[in-house]
């Protein structure tokens, strides 16, 4: 028998390329549910083994330091095991599809795993989580399981970082366990002078949650 394999996509159209977010998993049913939120919206899905909500929104602006930018958009999956059933979920967000020449770099910052992509004219960022983070929700059983607390930490995370964009293999998890992820992505105008589009994907899953309205 050949397994169905499903992939939940998400597209972000930007000057650089498209930025494909979404979820890729045995087999998936239709939408079962859809939610608005105060900043955002989401369709959840139902899988024989997982729930899987999809939030989309956009990233508040001005930032914190008051800058803004020319666009930007975010994604969190919640997923939720909700059956003892072996099914393999794997989360990604990736810049595809590039116009012209671009070049990447790395833009880890504390708690943070990002990449940059610049053109002559654009510079762009994708974020997310980074190992260290991920294993403090652990410890604080915040959407990420308490007995894989030190199974990612500084050195090592579920999420494995491309030169586009990043890929993330979901751990199996337990009936009744639930986690986070999420992406973020912005772009501006190239200013060698300004880091707001890093910035903007630097964030807290608890900010963009009090942003979003969810609770």
């Amino acid at each position: 028998m050949t397994t169905q394999t499903t992939d939940i996509k998400r597209e972000f159209k930007t000057p650089l390329g498209v930025v494909r977010c979404g979820l890729i998993c045995n087999r998936q049913d239709n939408v079962i549910e859809t939610k608005k939120y105060e900043n955002g919206s989401s369709e959840i899905f139902k899988t024989d083994g997982h729930n899987i909500e999809i939030v989309s929104f956009k990233i508040r602006v001005p930032l914190y330091n008051g800058e803004t930018l020319t666009d930007s958009f975010g994604w969190i999956f919640r997923i939720e095991k909700t059956a003892d059933i072996d099914e393999k979920l794997e989360t990604y967000c990736l810049l595809d599809n590039i116009y012209g020449e671009i070049t990447f770099d790395t833009a880890t910052g504390e708690h943070l795993d990002a990449i940059q992509a610049d053109s002559n004219e654009w510079t762009l960022h994708i974020g997310t989580e980074d190992g260290e983070i991920l294993n403090s929700r652990a410890e604080n059983d915040d959407w990420f399981p308490p007995r894989l607390k030190n199974k990612v930490d500084f050195y090592q995370s579920i999420t494995e970082m491309k030169q586009n964009g990043f890929v993330t293999k979901i751990p199996e998890l337990k009936q009744g366990e639930k986690i986070h992820i999420q992406y973020l992505t912005a772009y501006d105008k190239r200013d060698e002078q300004k880091v707001n589009t890093w910035l903007a994907v630097d964030e807290f899953k608890r900010k963009l949650e009090n942003w979003i309205g969810i609770w």
